[in-house]
């Protein structure tokens, strides 16, 4: 019976990444396309830093704002970006939606190369065209198609329903 627990362990995957992560941003609401998908379920939006700028995407409109000195701070600390929503199914157990984080890389690629990073597509999916797979951004990063292997990296996410959100992993 102990052989058979130990060999179980090894498929389970922590709900939040053991990786550091950190973003602060200050406003939500002036930032379409970041303030939709934090409050309507379903969508979902991609956060990376590129060429100065810092860049919130959906699959249907895209806005940037350039960093300067002194909000540099607000660079996001991951391995490729965030990308962030909430769910449109609710949590086990509950009626309410939970507000998602995970890291803008495939999990089951990063190890080899990090640039790859996930192309968000519609109704809350992203893909990686490197190995293929798609996740289900509303159903906690799960593989949805491809080969099996990895769930997305998850962060913590705070959001006060106004222009603060907090992204982090200690």
């Amino acid at each position: 019976m102990g052989i058979l627990m130990l060999s179980c362990a090894d498929d389970v995957q922590n709900v939040y990444s053991k990786y550091r992560a950190a973003f602060t941003y200050n406003k939500v609401t002036t930032t379409a396309p970041l303030y939709k998908a934090l409050t309507g379920a379903g969508i979902f939006c991609s956060i990376y830093c590129q060429g100065g700028k810092i860049y919130f995407n959906t699959p249907y409109e895209s806005k940037y704002e350039t960093l300067t000195d002194i909000n540099m701070y607000m660079k996001p600390i991951a391995f490729n970006g965030f990308i962030v929503g909430l769910s449109n199914l609710p949590e086990m157990g509950t009626t309410d939606l939970p507000l998602l984080c995970y890291d803008r890389v495939c999990p089951n690629c990063f190890e080899e190369s990090i640039s790859p990073s996930l192309t968000l597509q519609e109704n809350g999916f992203a893909y990686c065209n490197r190995c293929k797979r798609k996740y289900d951004l509303n159903n906690l990063g799960v593989i949805s198609e491809g080969e099996k292997g990895l769930k997305l990296i998850r962060y913590h996410i705070m959001y006060d329903g106004a222009d603060h959100l907090r992204i982090y992993n200690p």
